[in-house]
Order: structure tokens, then sequence, then C-alpha cells
């Protein structure tokens, strides 16, 4: 021994390599990696395709990339409620009413879960770049579509469109992330990819209010229109093709869905993204009843909705931050139970809170503790989850990423009209709506807390003299 370090390499079957390194006193460090056709490694500990001297994409450190992909992933969730404000006005416009109106978000929410289902798999097998650059140039074009629209029907199918081209620009940006980097460095990056991708939605409605003055809801969608054009600028000069071919999977739609139902049957991905989709549900509950519950029972106006929603929004950002700073000492799965815990509090309070008060709403500075909770509750665990999950689907990179944001924001698009169809005259169907859903999501992390996940994909365990909790 003598303080000499060696290193073991063995090859397993199934073209699983293991690394034995001794890295000081007290501590041993392993490694398994699941090799590609060849037998060559894909990934190194840490950064992988990003970091210098590592095969693969070698020019990423000198390009924007993570800007653009932060653009790519945040304009999509963007565009679902910019003009949440207006929709009475967008209503008028279109001769349609509240329903009307509320398609015109619903059906982007679908868009947005089924361009994620397809354009992460699609993704997988043409590259990441082609699908990046023609999501984001359709979504230019349909943005400044939806502006000059005057006929309901036709808008809320340009908008499910809008949604779609969307989404698949969303699932190949998080995939594009899971290419390069994996580990502590992944998970940061990863987190604060999720944030901005949930924080979207919560920041749009207050930016939307600065237009609607302007020129009304016609103006969100021509500003909308200049974000994807800055986007598929961004993606064309800043975003490398990230996958290069010999990683790339067969395409077609029978060899698609046998990689979805590959990640489908492996509950140890699976376990993740039903939490995910539980707590976005509750998180969209809010999204989709708020303009209505809080303007018509606090009587709030676009400027005050739009501070709720701005405040609320920087507890978001905390708790974002909050991942970043920590996930390197506690793990994600730590983080997301925290975050599941501040939810049920938070959503708990509420719901007990206006049921108390129902009857004689008076202020609104106990909805509004409790919402800000739940966001700041959101901004932690969701980044944790959607970490957890991609680490987990390692083994088809784009289809795991659309399977988890395809499944979240498709619970999300049926739990959106969930306050339409309660009633509008209270908040309780709003908060009770939120409290169970938010329960359910910590319920189904306590349940498949001891599950296990199937062998295979990548898997990078770290054993030290005072262990870190690992990926499960």
């Amino acid at each position: 021994m003598g303080g000499a370090q060696d290193d073991a390499v063995e090859q397993a079957p199934g073209g699983v390599r293991e690394h034995r390194v001794a890295g000081g006193v007290g501590r041993h460090q392993r490694q398994v990696e699941r090799l590609p056709p060849g037998g060559h490694p894909v990934a190194e500990r840490g950064h992988r395709r990003g970091e210098p001297g590592v095969v693969g994409w070698e020019d990423v450190t000198r390009r924007p990339w993570f800007p653009a992909l932060l653009l790519v992933t945040g304009v999509g969730p963007f565009g679902l409620d910019t003009y949440l404000a207006a929709l009475s006005s967008l209503a008028g416009s279109l001769h349609t009413g509240a329903t009307g109106a509320q398609l015109t978000v619903t059906t982007y929410i679908v868009g947005l879960a089924v361009g994620q289902l397809a354009g992460g798999p699609v993704s997988d097998s043409t590259g990441r770049r082609p699908v990046l650059l023609a999501s984001s140039a359709a979504f230019t074009v349909l943005s400044l579509v939806c502006a000059v629209l005057s006929n309901a029907p036709v808008f809320i199918a340009a908008r499910f469109v809008q949604g779609l081209v969307a989404g698949a620009g969303v699932a190949c940006g998080r995939a594009v992330l899971s290419d390069g980097f994996r580990g502590s460095a992944g998970d940061t990056k990863f987190g604060t990819l999720a944030a901005v991708n949930l924080l979207s939605p919560v920041v749009a409605p207050a930016v939307g209010t600065l237009f609607l003055g302007v020129g009304g809801w016609r103006a969100v969608f021509v500003f909308m229109g200049v974000l994807g054009l800055l986007m598929t600028l961004a993606i064309a000069f800043g975003v490398p093709e990230s996958l290069p071919p010999a990683e790339r999977h067969a395409g077609g739609l029978t060899a698609t869905l046998v990689r979805m139902a590959d990640l489908g049957r492996d509950f140890g991905f699976l376990r993740h993204v039903i939490i995910a989709c539980l707590a976005t549900a509750s998180f969209f509950t809010y999204i989709g009843g708020s303009s209505y519950a809080l303007q018509t029972v606090y009587d709030l106006d676009s400027r005050g909705y739009a501070a709720v929603f701005t405040v609320n929004a920087v507890f978001m950002v905390v708790g974002s931050v909050a991942f970043r700073l920590l996930v390197g000492r506690v793990g994600p799965t730590r983080l997301r139970t925290a975050g599941l815990v501040v939810g049920v509090l938070s959503t708990s309070g509420l719901l007990a809170g206006v049921l108390a008060i129902h009857q004689h709403p008076g202020t609104l500075a106990l909805p509004w503790v409790c919402l800000s909770g739940v966001t700041f509750a959101m901004g932690l665990m969701i980044p944790a989850a959607m970490t957890l999950a991609q680490t987990a689907g390692d083994r088809a990179r784009g289809t795991a990423s659309a399977l988890q944001g395809g499944g979240m924001f498709l619970v999300g698009s049926l739990s959106t009209p969930l306050v339409g169809i309660l009633g509008y005259t209270s908040v309780v169907p709003m908060a009770a709506a939120m409290a169970v859903l938010m329960a359910a999501a910590a319920l189904a992390a306590v349940l498949t807390r001891s599950a296990g996940s199937r062998a295979g994909g990548v898997q990078l365990e770290t054993a030290t003299a005072n262990p870190t909790e690992s990926h499960s």
C-alpha cells in the first residue's frame, strides 16, 4: 500500500465499466459508466463535453451557449400566460367568452406538453441543432400570426401549434445540457435551467402588463415574436451540436415508442417524474386560477395582479438560488424533500386561511404570504426533481427530457382549468386544489422513497469518510 494510489478498471458485462480510485486518506471513489458501442466512454466526472480536453463539443466554452439555452427553455413557458391580465380584453377582440379565452392558455400548455414528448425523441435521432433552430423560427412566426388574428377558433389552433414548437425547443434545450455535463456541475446548471423554465410563467404576466398600455394584448404577441427572433439568433450563433452521430438513436416512430416504453417501465426514472408532475399541477392551478380568483375576489387591477406575481417570482428566484448553493453539499433528493415540506405547509396554510375568512376575504396579506411560500418551494423542488429524473434517464437523454417536461406540462394543462370548473367566486377552490395536489406529491415521494432504480444508464457514486447523499 504505502500511500500509493491504485486505479482499478473493470469491464463488466453489458458494456459497463467500473473505476476504483483511491483519493487520499479515508477517501475512496467509484465511478460506474455505461459504454457506447465500441467501448469508449462518453462521460467524465463533473463536466462531460464541456470540460477542456474532453473529446467532443470542444468549442462549447468559446460560445455563449448557456445563456442561449436559458433563452430557449424560458421563452416557451414565458409565452404561456404573458397576456393573462388581458384575458377579458382578448375575449372581446376574439368575440368569445371567458371559457374561450381560457382555452387559449390551456391549448398552449397542451402544445408545450406534446411538443416536448415529440421534440426530445426526434432530437435523439437527428441531433439537437436542427430541432432547436426549426422550433425557434416557427415560434417567431406563430407569435406574429397570433398578433393579427381575430377569429377565436383559429387563434386557439395557432396557440396550440405555437406551444407545440416551443415545447420541442424546451425539451431539446434540456437534452443539450445533459449531453454536456454530469455530476455536481450538471446539477447546478440543470437547477438554473429548471428554475428559468418554471420562473418564466410567473414573471410573464408582470412583463405583459408593460405592453398592454401600448397596444393591448396584440403588442404582447409582437413582443413574443421579438423574443423568438432573439432565441433563433442565440441558437444559431451560440449553441453547437452536442450529440455526435455515434451517440444518436435509430429514428422512426417505432424506435421512439420503444425508448419511451423503456423509460416508462423504469420506476427509478418514473417516480421522479410523478413527483414533479403532481407538484407542477399544484403550481399550474395557481397560474391558471389566480387571474380570475384574485382579481374578482380581491378587486386587483392589472397592476396589482402584476405586483403579486412579481413578488412571488422573487421568492422563486430565492428558492432556485438556494438550490444552486446547496445541491453540491446535500444533494438534490434532500432539497426536493425540503421543497415538498414548504409546499405542503404553504398550500395547507392557504387553504386553512381562506376557509376561515372566505365569507369576508378582507386583506390579501395571508394568501399572498402563502403563495410566496409555494413559489419558493417550487424554486427549490422542481430543479431537484428534474435533475434526478434526467440523471435516471441518462441512457436516452432527449427522450427522458421529453417525458419529464411533457408530463409536467400535460398534467399542468389538465389542472389549469380546474379552478374555472370549481368556480371563481372564492379563492377556496384554488387553494383546495393546490393543497390536495401538493400533498399528493409529498405522499408520492414518501411511498416511492425505497424504490430502487433499475440497473443501467449512467451512475456516479462517491463514497467518502463523511458520505453525502447519492441521487436516489
